[in-house]
C-alpha cells in the first residue's frame, strides 16, 4: 500500500495537471476571442472606410455637378449680357453687369459650400477612422448595431 506522501505526491501531480489543462483552455479561448475581435474590427474599419469612401463620391459629384450647373448659368448669363449690350442703353448695360457680378458671386458661393461639404466629409471620414482605432470595441459594437438597424428597416420594408 502507499504511503500518506506518495498519495499527497500523486493528488499534487494531477491537481498540477489539472490546471496545466485548464490554462491551456483558457489560452486557447483568449486567443480565439482576440482572433474573432480583430477579425470584427477589421471588418468594420472596413464598412466605416467604405461608407466615408461613398459619402466623399458623392460629394465629389454633387461638387461636380454643381460646378457644370453653375458655369451652364453663368454662360448664359454671359450671353444674355452680350444681347442686351448689343440692343440696350446704357442704364440698362450697367444693371446687365450688376447682374452677372451677383450671378458670379452666387456661383462662387455654391462652389464653396460645397469645397466645405466636401472638406466636412473628409474630416468625419478621418474622425471615423481614428475613433474606430481608438475604441475598437465601442466601434464594433455601433457597426452591429447599425447592421442590425439596417437589416430590421429591410426586413420591414419587404413585408410592405
Amino acid at each position: 500500500m502507499a504511503s500518506v506522501s506518495e498519495k499527497a505526491e500523486k493528488l499534487e501531480n494531477a491537481v498540477e495537471e489539472v490546471v496545466q489543462d485548464a490554462e491551456q483552455k483558457a489560452h486557447d479561448a483568449v486567443s480565439a476571442g482576440v482572433d474573432k475581435l480583430e477579425k470584427g474590427l477589421d471588418k468594420a474599419a472596413g464598412v466605416a472606410h467604405s461608407v466615408t469612401e461613398k459619402a466623399l463620391s458623392s460629394a465629389e459629384a454633387a461638387i461636380g455637378s454643381t460646378r457644370r450647373a453653375a458655369n451652364s448659368g453663368l454662360e448664359k448669363a454671359e450671353q444674355a449680357i452680350q444681347s442686351l449690350h448689343n440692343h440696350a442703353d446704357p442704364a440698362i448695360d450697367e444693371l446687365a453687369h450688376k447682374a452677372l457680378d451677383l450671378a458670379t458671386k452666387s456661383i462662387n458661393l455654391a462652389a464653396d459650400a460645397s469645397e466645405r461639404t466636401r472638406q466636412k466629409v473628409v474630416e468625419v471620414s478621418d474622425a471615423t477612422h481614428r475613433y474606430v482605432q481608438e475604441k475598437p470595441g465601442k466601434a464594433l459594437l455601433l457597426a452591429a448595431a447599425a447592421g442590425a438597424f439596417v437589416a430590421l428597416l429591410l426586413n420591414r420594408g419587404g413585408r410592405r
